[in-house]
């Protein structure tokens, strides 16, 4: 996927294609509702929401017998790592390098505790949290910063799921949103007051970013162009 061709236009739309998609949005507005729009992962209650999010948006493999499981993992994880994480407000166009790594790094850990048990052959099989779920956790904690992926998006964009490829993947995301940054000020205003331009006033603009990615790579769908879009409009 070429980021270069992502317009102001296109993320509006795929956006509106993901409301209409999915209920992703109404679980990640509970989970807001439910932390205050602020994760504590130490506090039980807000690891419970997180949980219920994590399945809703997928992570099947954490299932609701296993939150205790993965709820005890996490929180441990948390008390290691969540202090050394830059501070919530900090979006990822103004996070560097060192920054970066340090989000890698505290991936790399959470995927690879245990979020669950499973019982095959007689056999008690450990069950780790996993690349997916690592990248939603984090992007729950840091939503303004830190991007959730799919298998499909690392594959889309050469990425194994390791801590390295995690931190490209990030520096990536980085460029583009310097180049969404570029669209937003030629129209007169700045990135931070995007979700608002395209009416999603309580999104980030990394969410807007992660449905656009979901729509053309996971989705595989093909947005028309701003030109075509301009015809459409013409004939009413």
């Amino acid at each position: 996927m070429n980021c270069e061709n992502v317009t102001l236009c296109k993320l509006a739309l795929a956006s509106t294609m993901y409301d209409s998609l999915t209920p992703f949005n109404k679980s990640l507005a509970l989970l807001n509702k439910d932390t205050g729009g602020n994760i504590d992962l130490s506090n039980c209650a807000h690891c419970d929401s997180l949980l219920k999010w994590l399945n809703d948006w997928g992570c099947r493999h954490l299932s609701e017998d296993q939150h205790q499981v993965a709820s005890h993992s996490i929180l441990t994880w948390y008390q290691e790592n969540g202090v050394s994480l830059f501070p919530n407000e900090k979006p990822l166009w103004d996070l560097g390098d060192h920054e970066l790594e340090v989000a890698a790094n505290a991936y790399g850990s959470l995927k690879d505790i245990t979020g669950a048990w499973r019982l095959r052959g007689g056999k008690k099989l450990e069950v780790h949290i996993g690349a997916t779920a690592a990248s939603k956790i984090l992007f729950a904690i840091r939503p303004k910063a830190l991007m959730p992926w799919d298998e499909a998006m690392r594959t889309s964009f050469k990425c194994d799921g390791s801590p390295t490829s995690y931190s490209r993947y990030l520096k990536k995301i980085r460029n583009l949103t310097s180049h969404i940054g570029v669209l937003c000020r030629n129209k007169g205003f700045q990135i931070d007051d995007l979700p608002k331009e395209l009416g999603r006033p309580n999104s980030t603009v990394l969410a807007l970013v992660n449905e656009y990615i979901w729509i053309m790579v996971t989705k595989k769908c093909e947005l028309p162009s701003s030109h075509t879009l301009a015809r459409w409009a013409e004939l009413g």
